[in-house]
């Protein structure tokens, strides 16, 4: 009776979570993935806008080849000794960098494979304070790693150790081929991608049915949706235990609102808004009926951020960073890639040629209020105002004094002559490369790098005194 005590409060919490959703903002990480045919040139692209479990100024982290550190074993806790087989770079809240464990949210290592991740709701986990989190996996992935296919079963054994203390979602990018791992502490699927887009934020999609919240209280299927006409006072349900309420049809719009409990929404005809956990269309309005498109609401959004990416064409750095930038007003209420806080973005550019040496990473200490800046894998150092969380600090201060958005064009402006800068800086690194010349080529590319990046900081710090003429 107490095990059956103990689930039913667990469901009605999560029922509760579900219910208000919408009237709460919660934090997410996004994860989006371009390959293959989809990008303009012989490169993969992966980007993460990280909204930190672990709070803090947003910093990059070198961890090298050959350092050495000691960690619990997932379950009793004895001292396991790692020693770093690949060089990787991360993206990390301060004090979480060595000596501390470090604690990357997203990173890329020398063998040109990038990882970010995003949690998702979920209580198939180890119970023990030994367990291992998000961060933990991908690192023990990362540091030894030589391919996609290894870097994909090493995060195969944590879940073979039953290690992960919170189900995840973890994108692995190498210049051919991408993977999505979905998995807990017991379950492990993963999906091979070669060419075009993915996106996918804090929710299961192969995983649906194991994380039972999901198929319960929203609907059977990720994919579920249903197109249906429908009349004031009918309530609509994807096969869960929520779902939408019409609560009035006039000549021109429909309003809903979430069920059990959820915030009114008016939608004008030939529109689409999000109304708590899903999104709802009106195609038509006729004699009092209406006819409504209802899906889960991160199915329109994984649609929307798709389209939004390759409305250009193929796919470029600049398009990532452009993405990373929208708001929920700019997505018919769904969720926004850019929402405040301690956000950061890091967008991964994975090349064909000389992967350990020409792909980068660029980095923005928040992507709403800052410039984004490229390191290479390479890179022997990194400026440090972005290791030792100044970079994060001045763009907390900028979205401060100039709020969402207000200043992206100027970042763009920037950025666009950054990108130009390191185009011509990695030609020079390939002629190097080509004749062997590999110390010669880190040290250009680590130059080049740092050069942009302390004319970000002075820049972004003329910006927080008023002065924008620095890029008229």
């Amino acid at each position: 009776m107490k095990v059956i005590a103990i689930a039913f409060v667990f469901i009605i919490a999560e029922m509760n979570f579900v219910a208000i959703s919408e009237s709460v903002s919660y934090t997410e990480c996004k994860n989006v993935m371009a390959l293959g045919s989809a990008t303009a040139g012989n490169y993969s692209l992966l980007l993460k806008v990280r909204d930190p479990a672990r709070p803090g100024y947003q910093v990059l982290c070198i961890v090298p080849k050959g350092y050495e550190y000691d960690y619990h074993s997932p379950w009793l806790g004895y001292k396991m000794h790692f020693v770093v087989e690949h060089k990787f770079i991360g993206t990390t809240t301060l004090g979480d960098v060595p000596p501390n464990i470090v604690k990357a949210g997203m990173m890329i290592n020398d063998a040109g494979i990038a990882f970010s991740d995003a949690d998702t709701l979920c209580h198939i986990v180890n119970p023990t304070k030994h367990a291992w989190d998000d961060f933990d996996w991908m690192r023990y992935s990362a540091q030894s790693a030589d391919d996609l296919n290894e870097a994909v079963s090493l995060l195969h054994d944590v879940v073979r150790m039953h290690a992960p203390s919170v189900a995840e979602n973890i994108f692995v990018v190498n210049a051919s081929m991408g993977a999505i791992v979905e998995a807990d502490a017991i379950n492990f699927n993963v999906r091979f991608i070669e060419d075009g887009v993915e996106a996918q934020s804090n929710y299961p999609k192969v995983l649906w049915k194991k994380h039972l919240i999901y198929p319960v209280f929203v609907s059977p299927s990720f994919y579920s949706n249903k197109s249906i006409w429908a009349e004031k006072g009918d309530r609509i349900s994807l096969g869960g235990l929520t779902g939408i309420f019409v609560s009035s049809i006039r000549n021109d719009s429909v309003t809903v609102r979430m069920y059990p409990f959820g915030f009114k929404h008016e939608i004008k005809c030939n529109d689409g808004m999000a109304a708590g956990n899903f999104w709802v269309e009106v195609k038509n309005i006729s004699e009092g009926k209406a006819r409504l498109f209802i899906c889960y609401k991160y199915f329109m959004w994984e649609k929307k951020i798709k389209e939004e990416l390759m409305k250009n064409g193929k796919v470029k750095l600049e398009d990532m960073m452009r993405i990373s930038r929208l708001h929920t007003n700019e997505l018919n209420g769904l969720r926004g890639m850019c929402e405040g806080g301690y956000e950061a973005a890091t967008v991964y550019k994975i090349t064909h040629a000389y992967p350990q040496f020409l792909s980068s990473l660029w980095f923005a200490a928040n992507q709403c209020s800052s410039i984004f800046i490229p390191v290479h894998i390479c890179d022997i150092d990194i400026y440090d105002a972005y290791e030792n969380g100044t970079a994060s600090q001045l763009a907390h201060q900028l979205l401060s004094k100039y709020g969402h958005g207000n200043i992206t064009k100027w970042c763009e402006q920037v950025e666009k002559k950054f990108i130009e800068e390191t185009e011509k800086s990695e030609m020079e690194a390939m002629k190097l490369l080509n004749q062997g010349k590999f110390m010669e080529a880190k040290l250009l590319l680590t130059l080049s790098d740092i050069k942009m990046q302390i004319e970000a900081i002075e820049i972004e710090k003329d910006w927080l005194n008023g002065n924008f003429s620095v890029i008229s």
